[in-house]
């Protein structure tokens, strides 16, 4: 256990800059000499990691700048303790923390700031720390089945789950109207969705998209579509009908 002397450099980032500085406060609790550096921006985060790696890095799972949880991308093989705060229990969300590596993983929601320094001391000494609230939706899915969507599926559920119509899907992810709608029967038809209502519902439910009061984020998917629409506008006429 770290002595309340110790000062170790700290990274927070967290796209609420309020919660961003009640952690930073808690930890100034624990350490009183803590070096604590607070940001909203996934990319300002890592040019300071980059320049000077942290003794621990506390993030969340939703940064409007970062796509899904590419932000814990350059990390997964190194040493660096990660700490994860988040309540969202959703599918997609615990399909993306499978992919990365963490040593902590926070439910704030339930446990609130209480247990925070003793997550906070574990992660940092490198030990395991998972909210109990966590636990079950670590599991991992049981074997495919015939309703398991694909990732082309996936990402068109990415985009027609915010209501957007066939023609507007297929102008975003730069395929045609029919191949749009040929993967929205087939979704859902394998989610046993009966109308436009349900499959909104279900793309939020399972996390394909996230609503927050200034956009729609669509996770593990956002920056791979601007991609995919850059490289459609760029594609010659001719190649395009070839």
């Amino acid at each position: 256990m770290l002595p309340k002397t110790a000062a170790p450099r700290i990274v927070v980032l967290k796209g609420d800059r309020l919660y961003g500085d009640l952690i930073s406060r808690h930890i100034k609790d624990l350490w009183r000499n803590a070096d604590v550096q607070v940001f909203q921006l996934g990319f300002d985060a890592l040019d300071s990691i980059q320049a000077r790696v942290p003794d621990l890095f506390i993030t969340g799972v939703k940064i409007d700048d970062m796509d899904g949880l590419e932000h814990l991308e350059p990390f997964i093989e190194t040493a660096l303790p990660i700490l994860v705060l988040t309540s969202r229990k959703d599918a997609r969300t615990f399909d993306l923390l499978r992919c990365i590596r963490y040593d902590g993983l926070y439910d704030g929601h339930a446990e609130g700031m209480e247990n925070l320094p003793t997550a906070l001391q574990q992660v940092i000494q490198r030990r395991l720390y998972v909210s109990p609230t966590m636990l079950p939706n670590l599991k991992r899915p049981k074997n495919i089945t015939l309703d398991t969507l694909t990732e082309k599926e996936q990402m068109v559920l990415s985009v027609i789950g915010d209501g957007s119509d066939d023609q507007q899907a297929a102008e975003r992810l730069g395929l045609s109207p029919y191949t749009v709608n040929t993967h929205r029967k087939a979704i859902m038809a394998k989610m046993k969705l009966h109308h436009k209502g349900q499959l909104m519902l279900y793309a939020l439910q399972n996390g394909y998209i996230w609503v927050s009061p200034q956009q729609i984020h669509y996770p593990g998917f956002q920056r791979r579509l601007l991609a995919a629409v850059g490289a459609a506008k760029a594609t010659p006429p001719e190649r395009a009908s070839a």
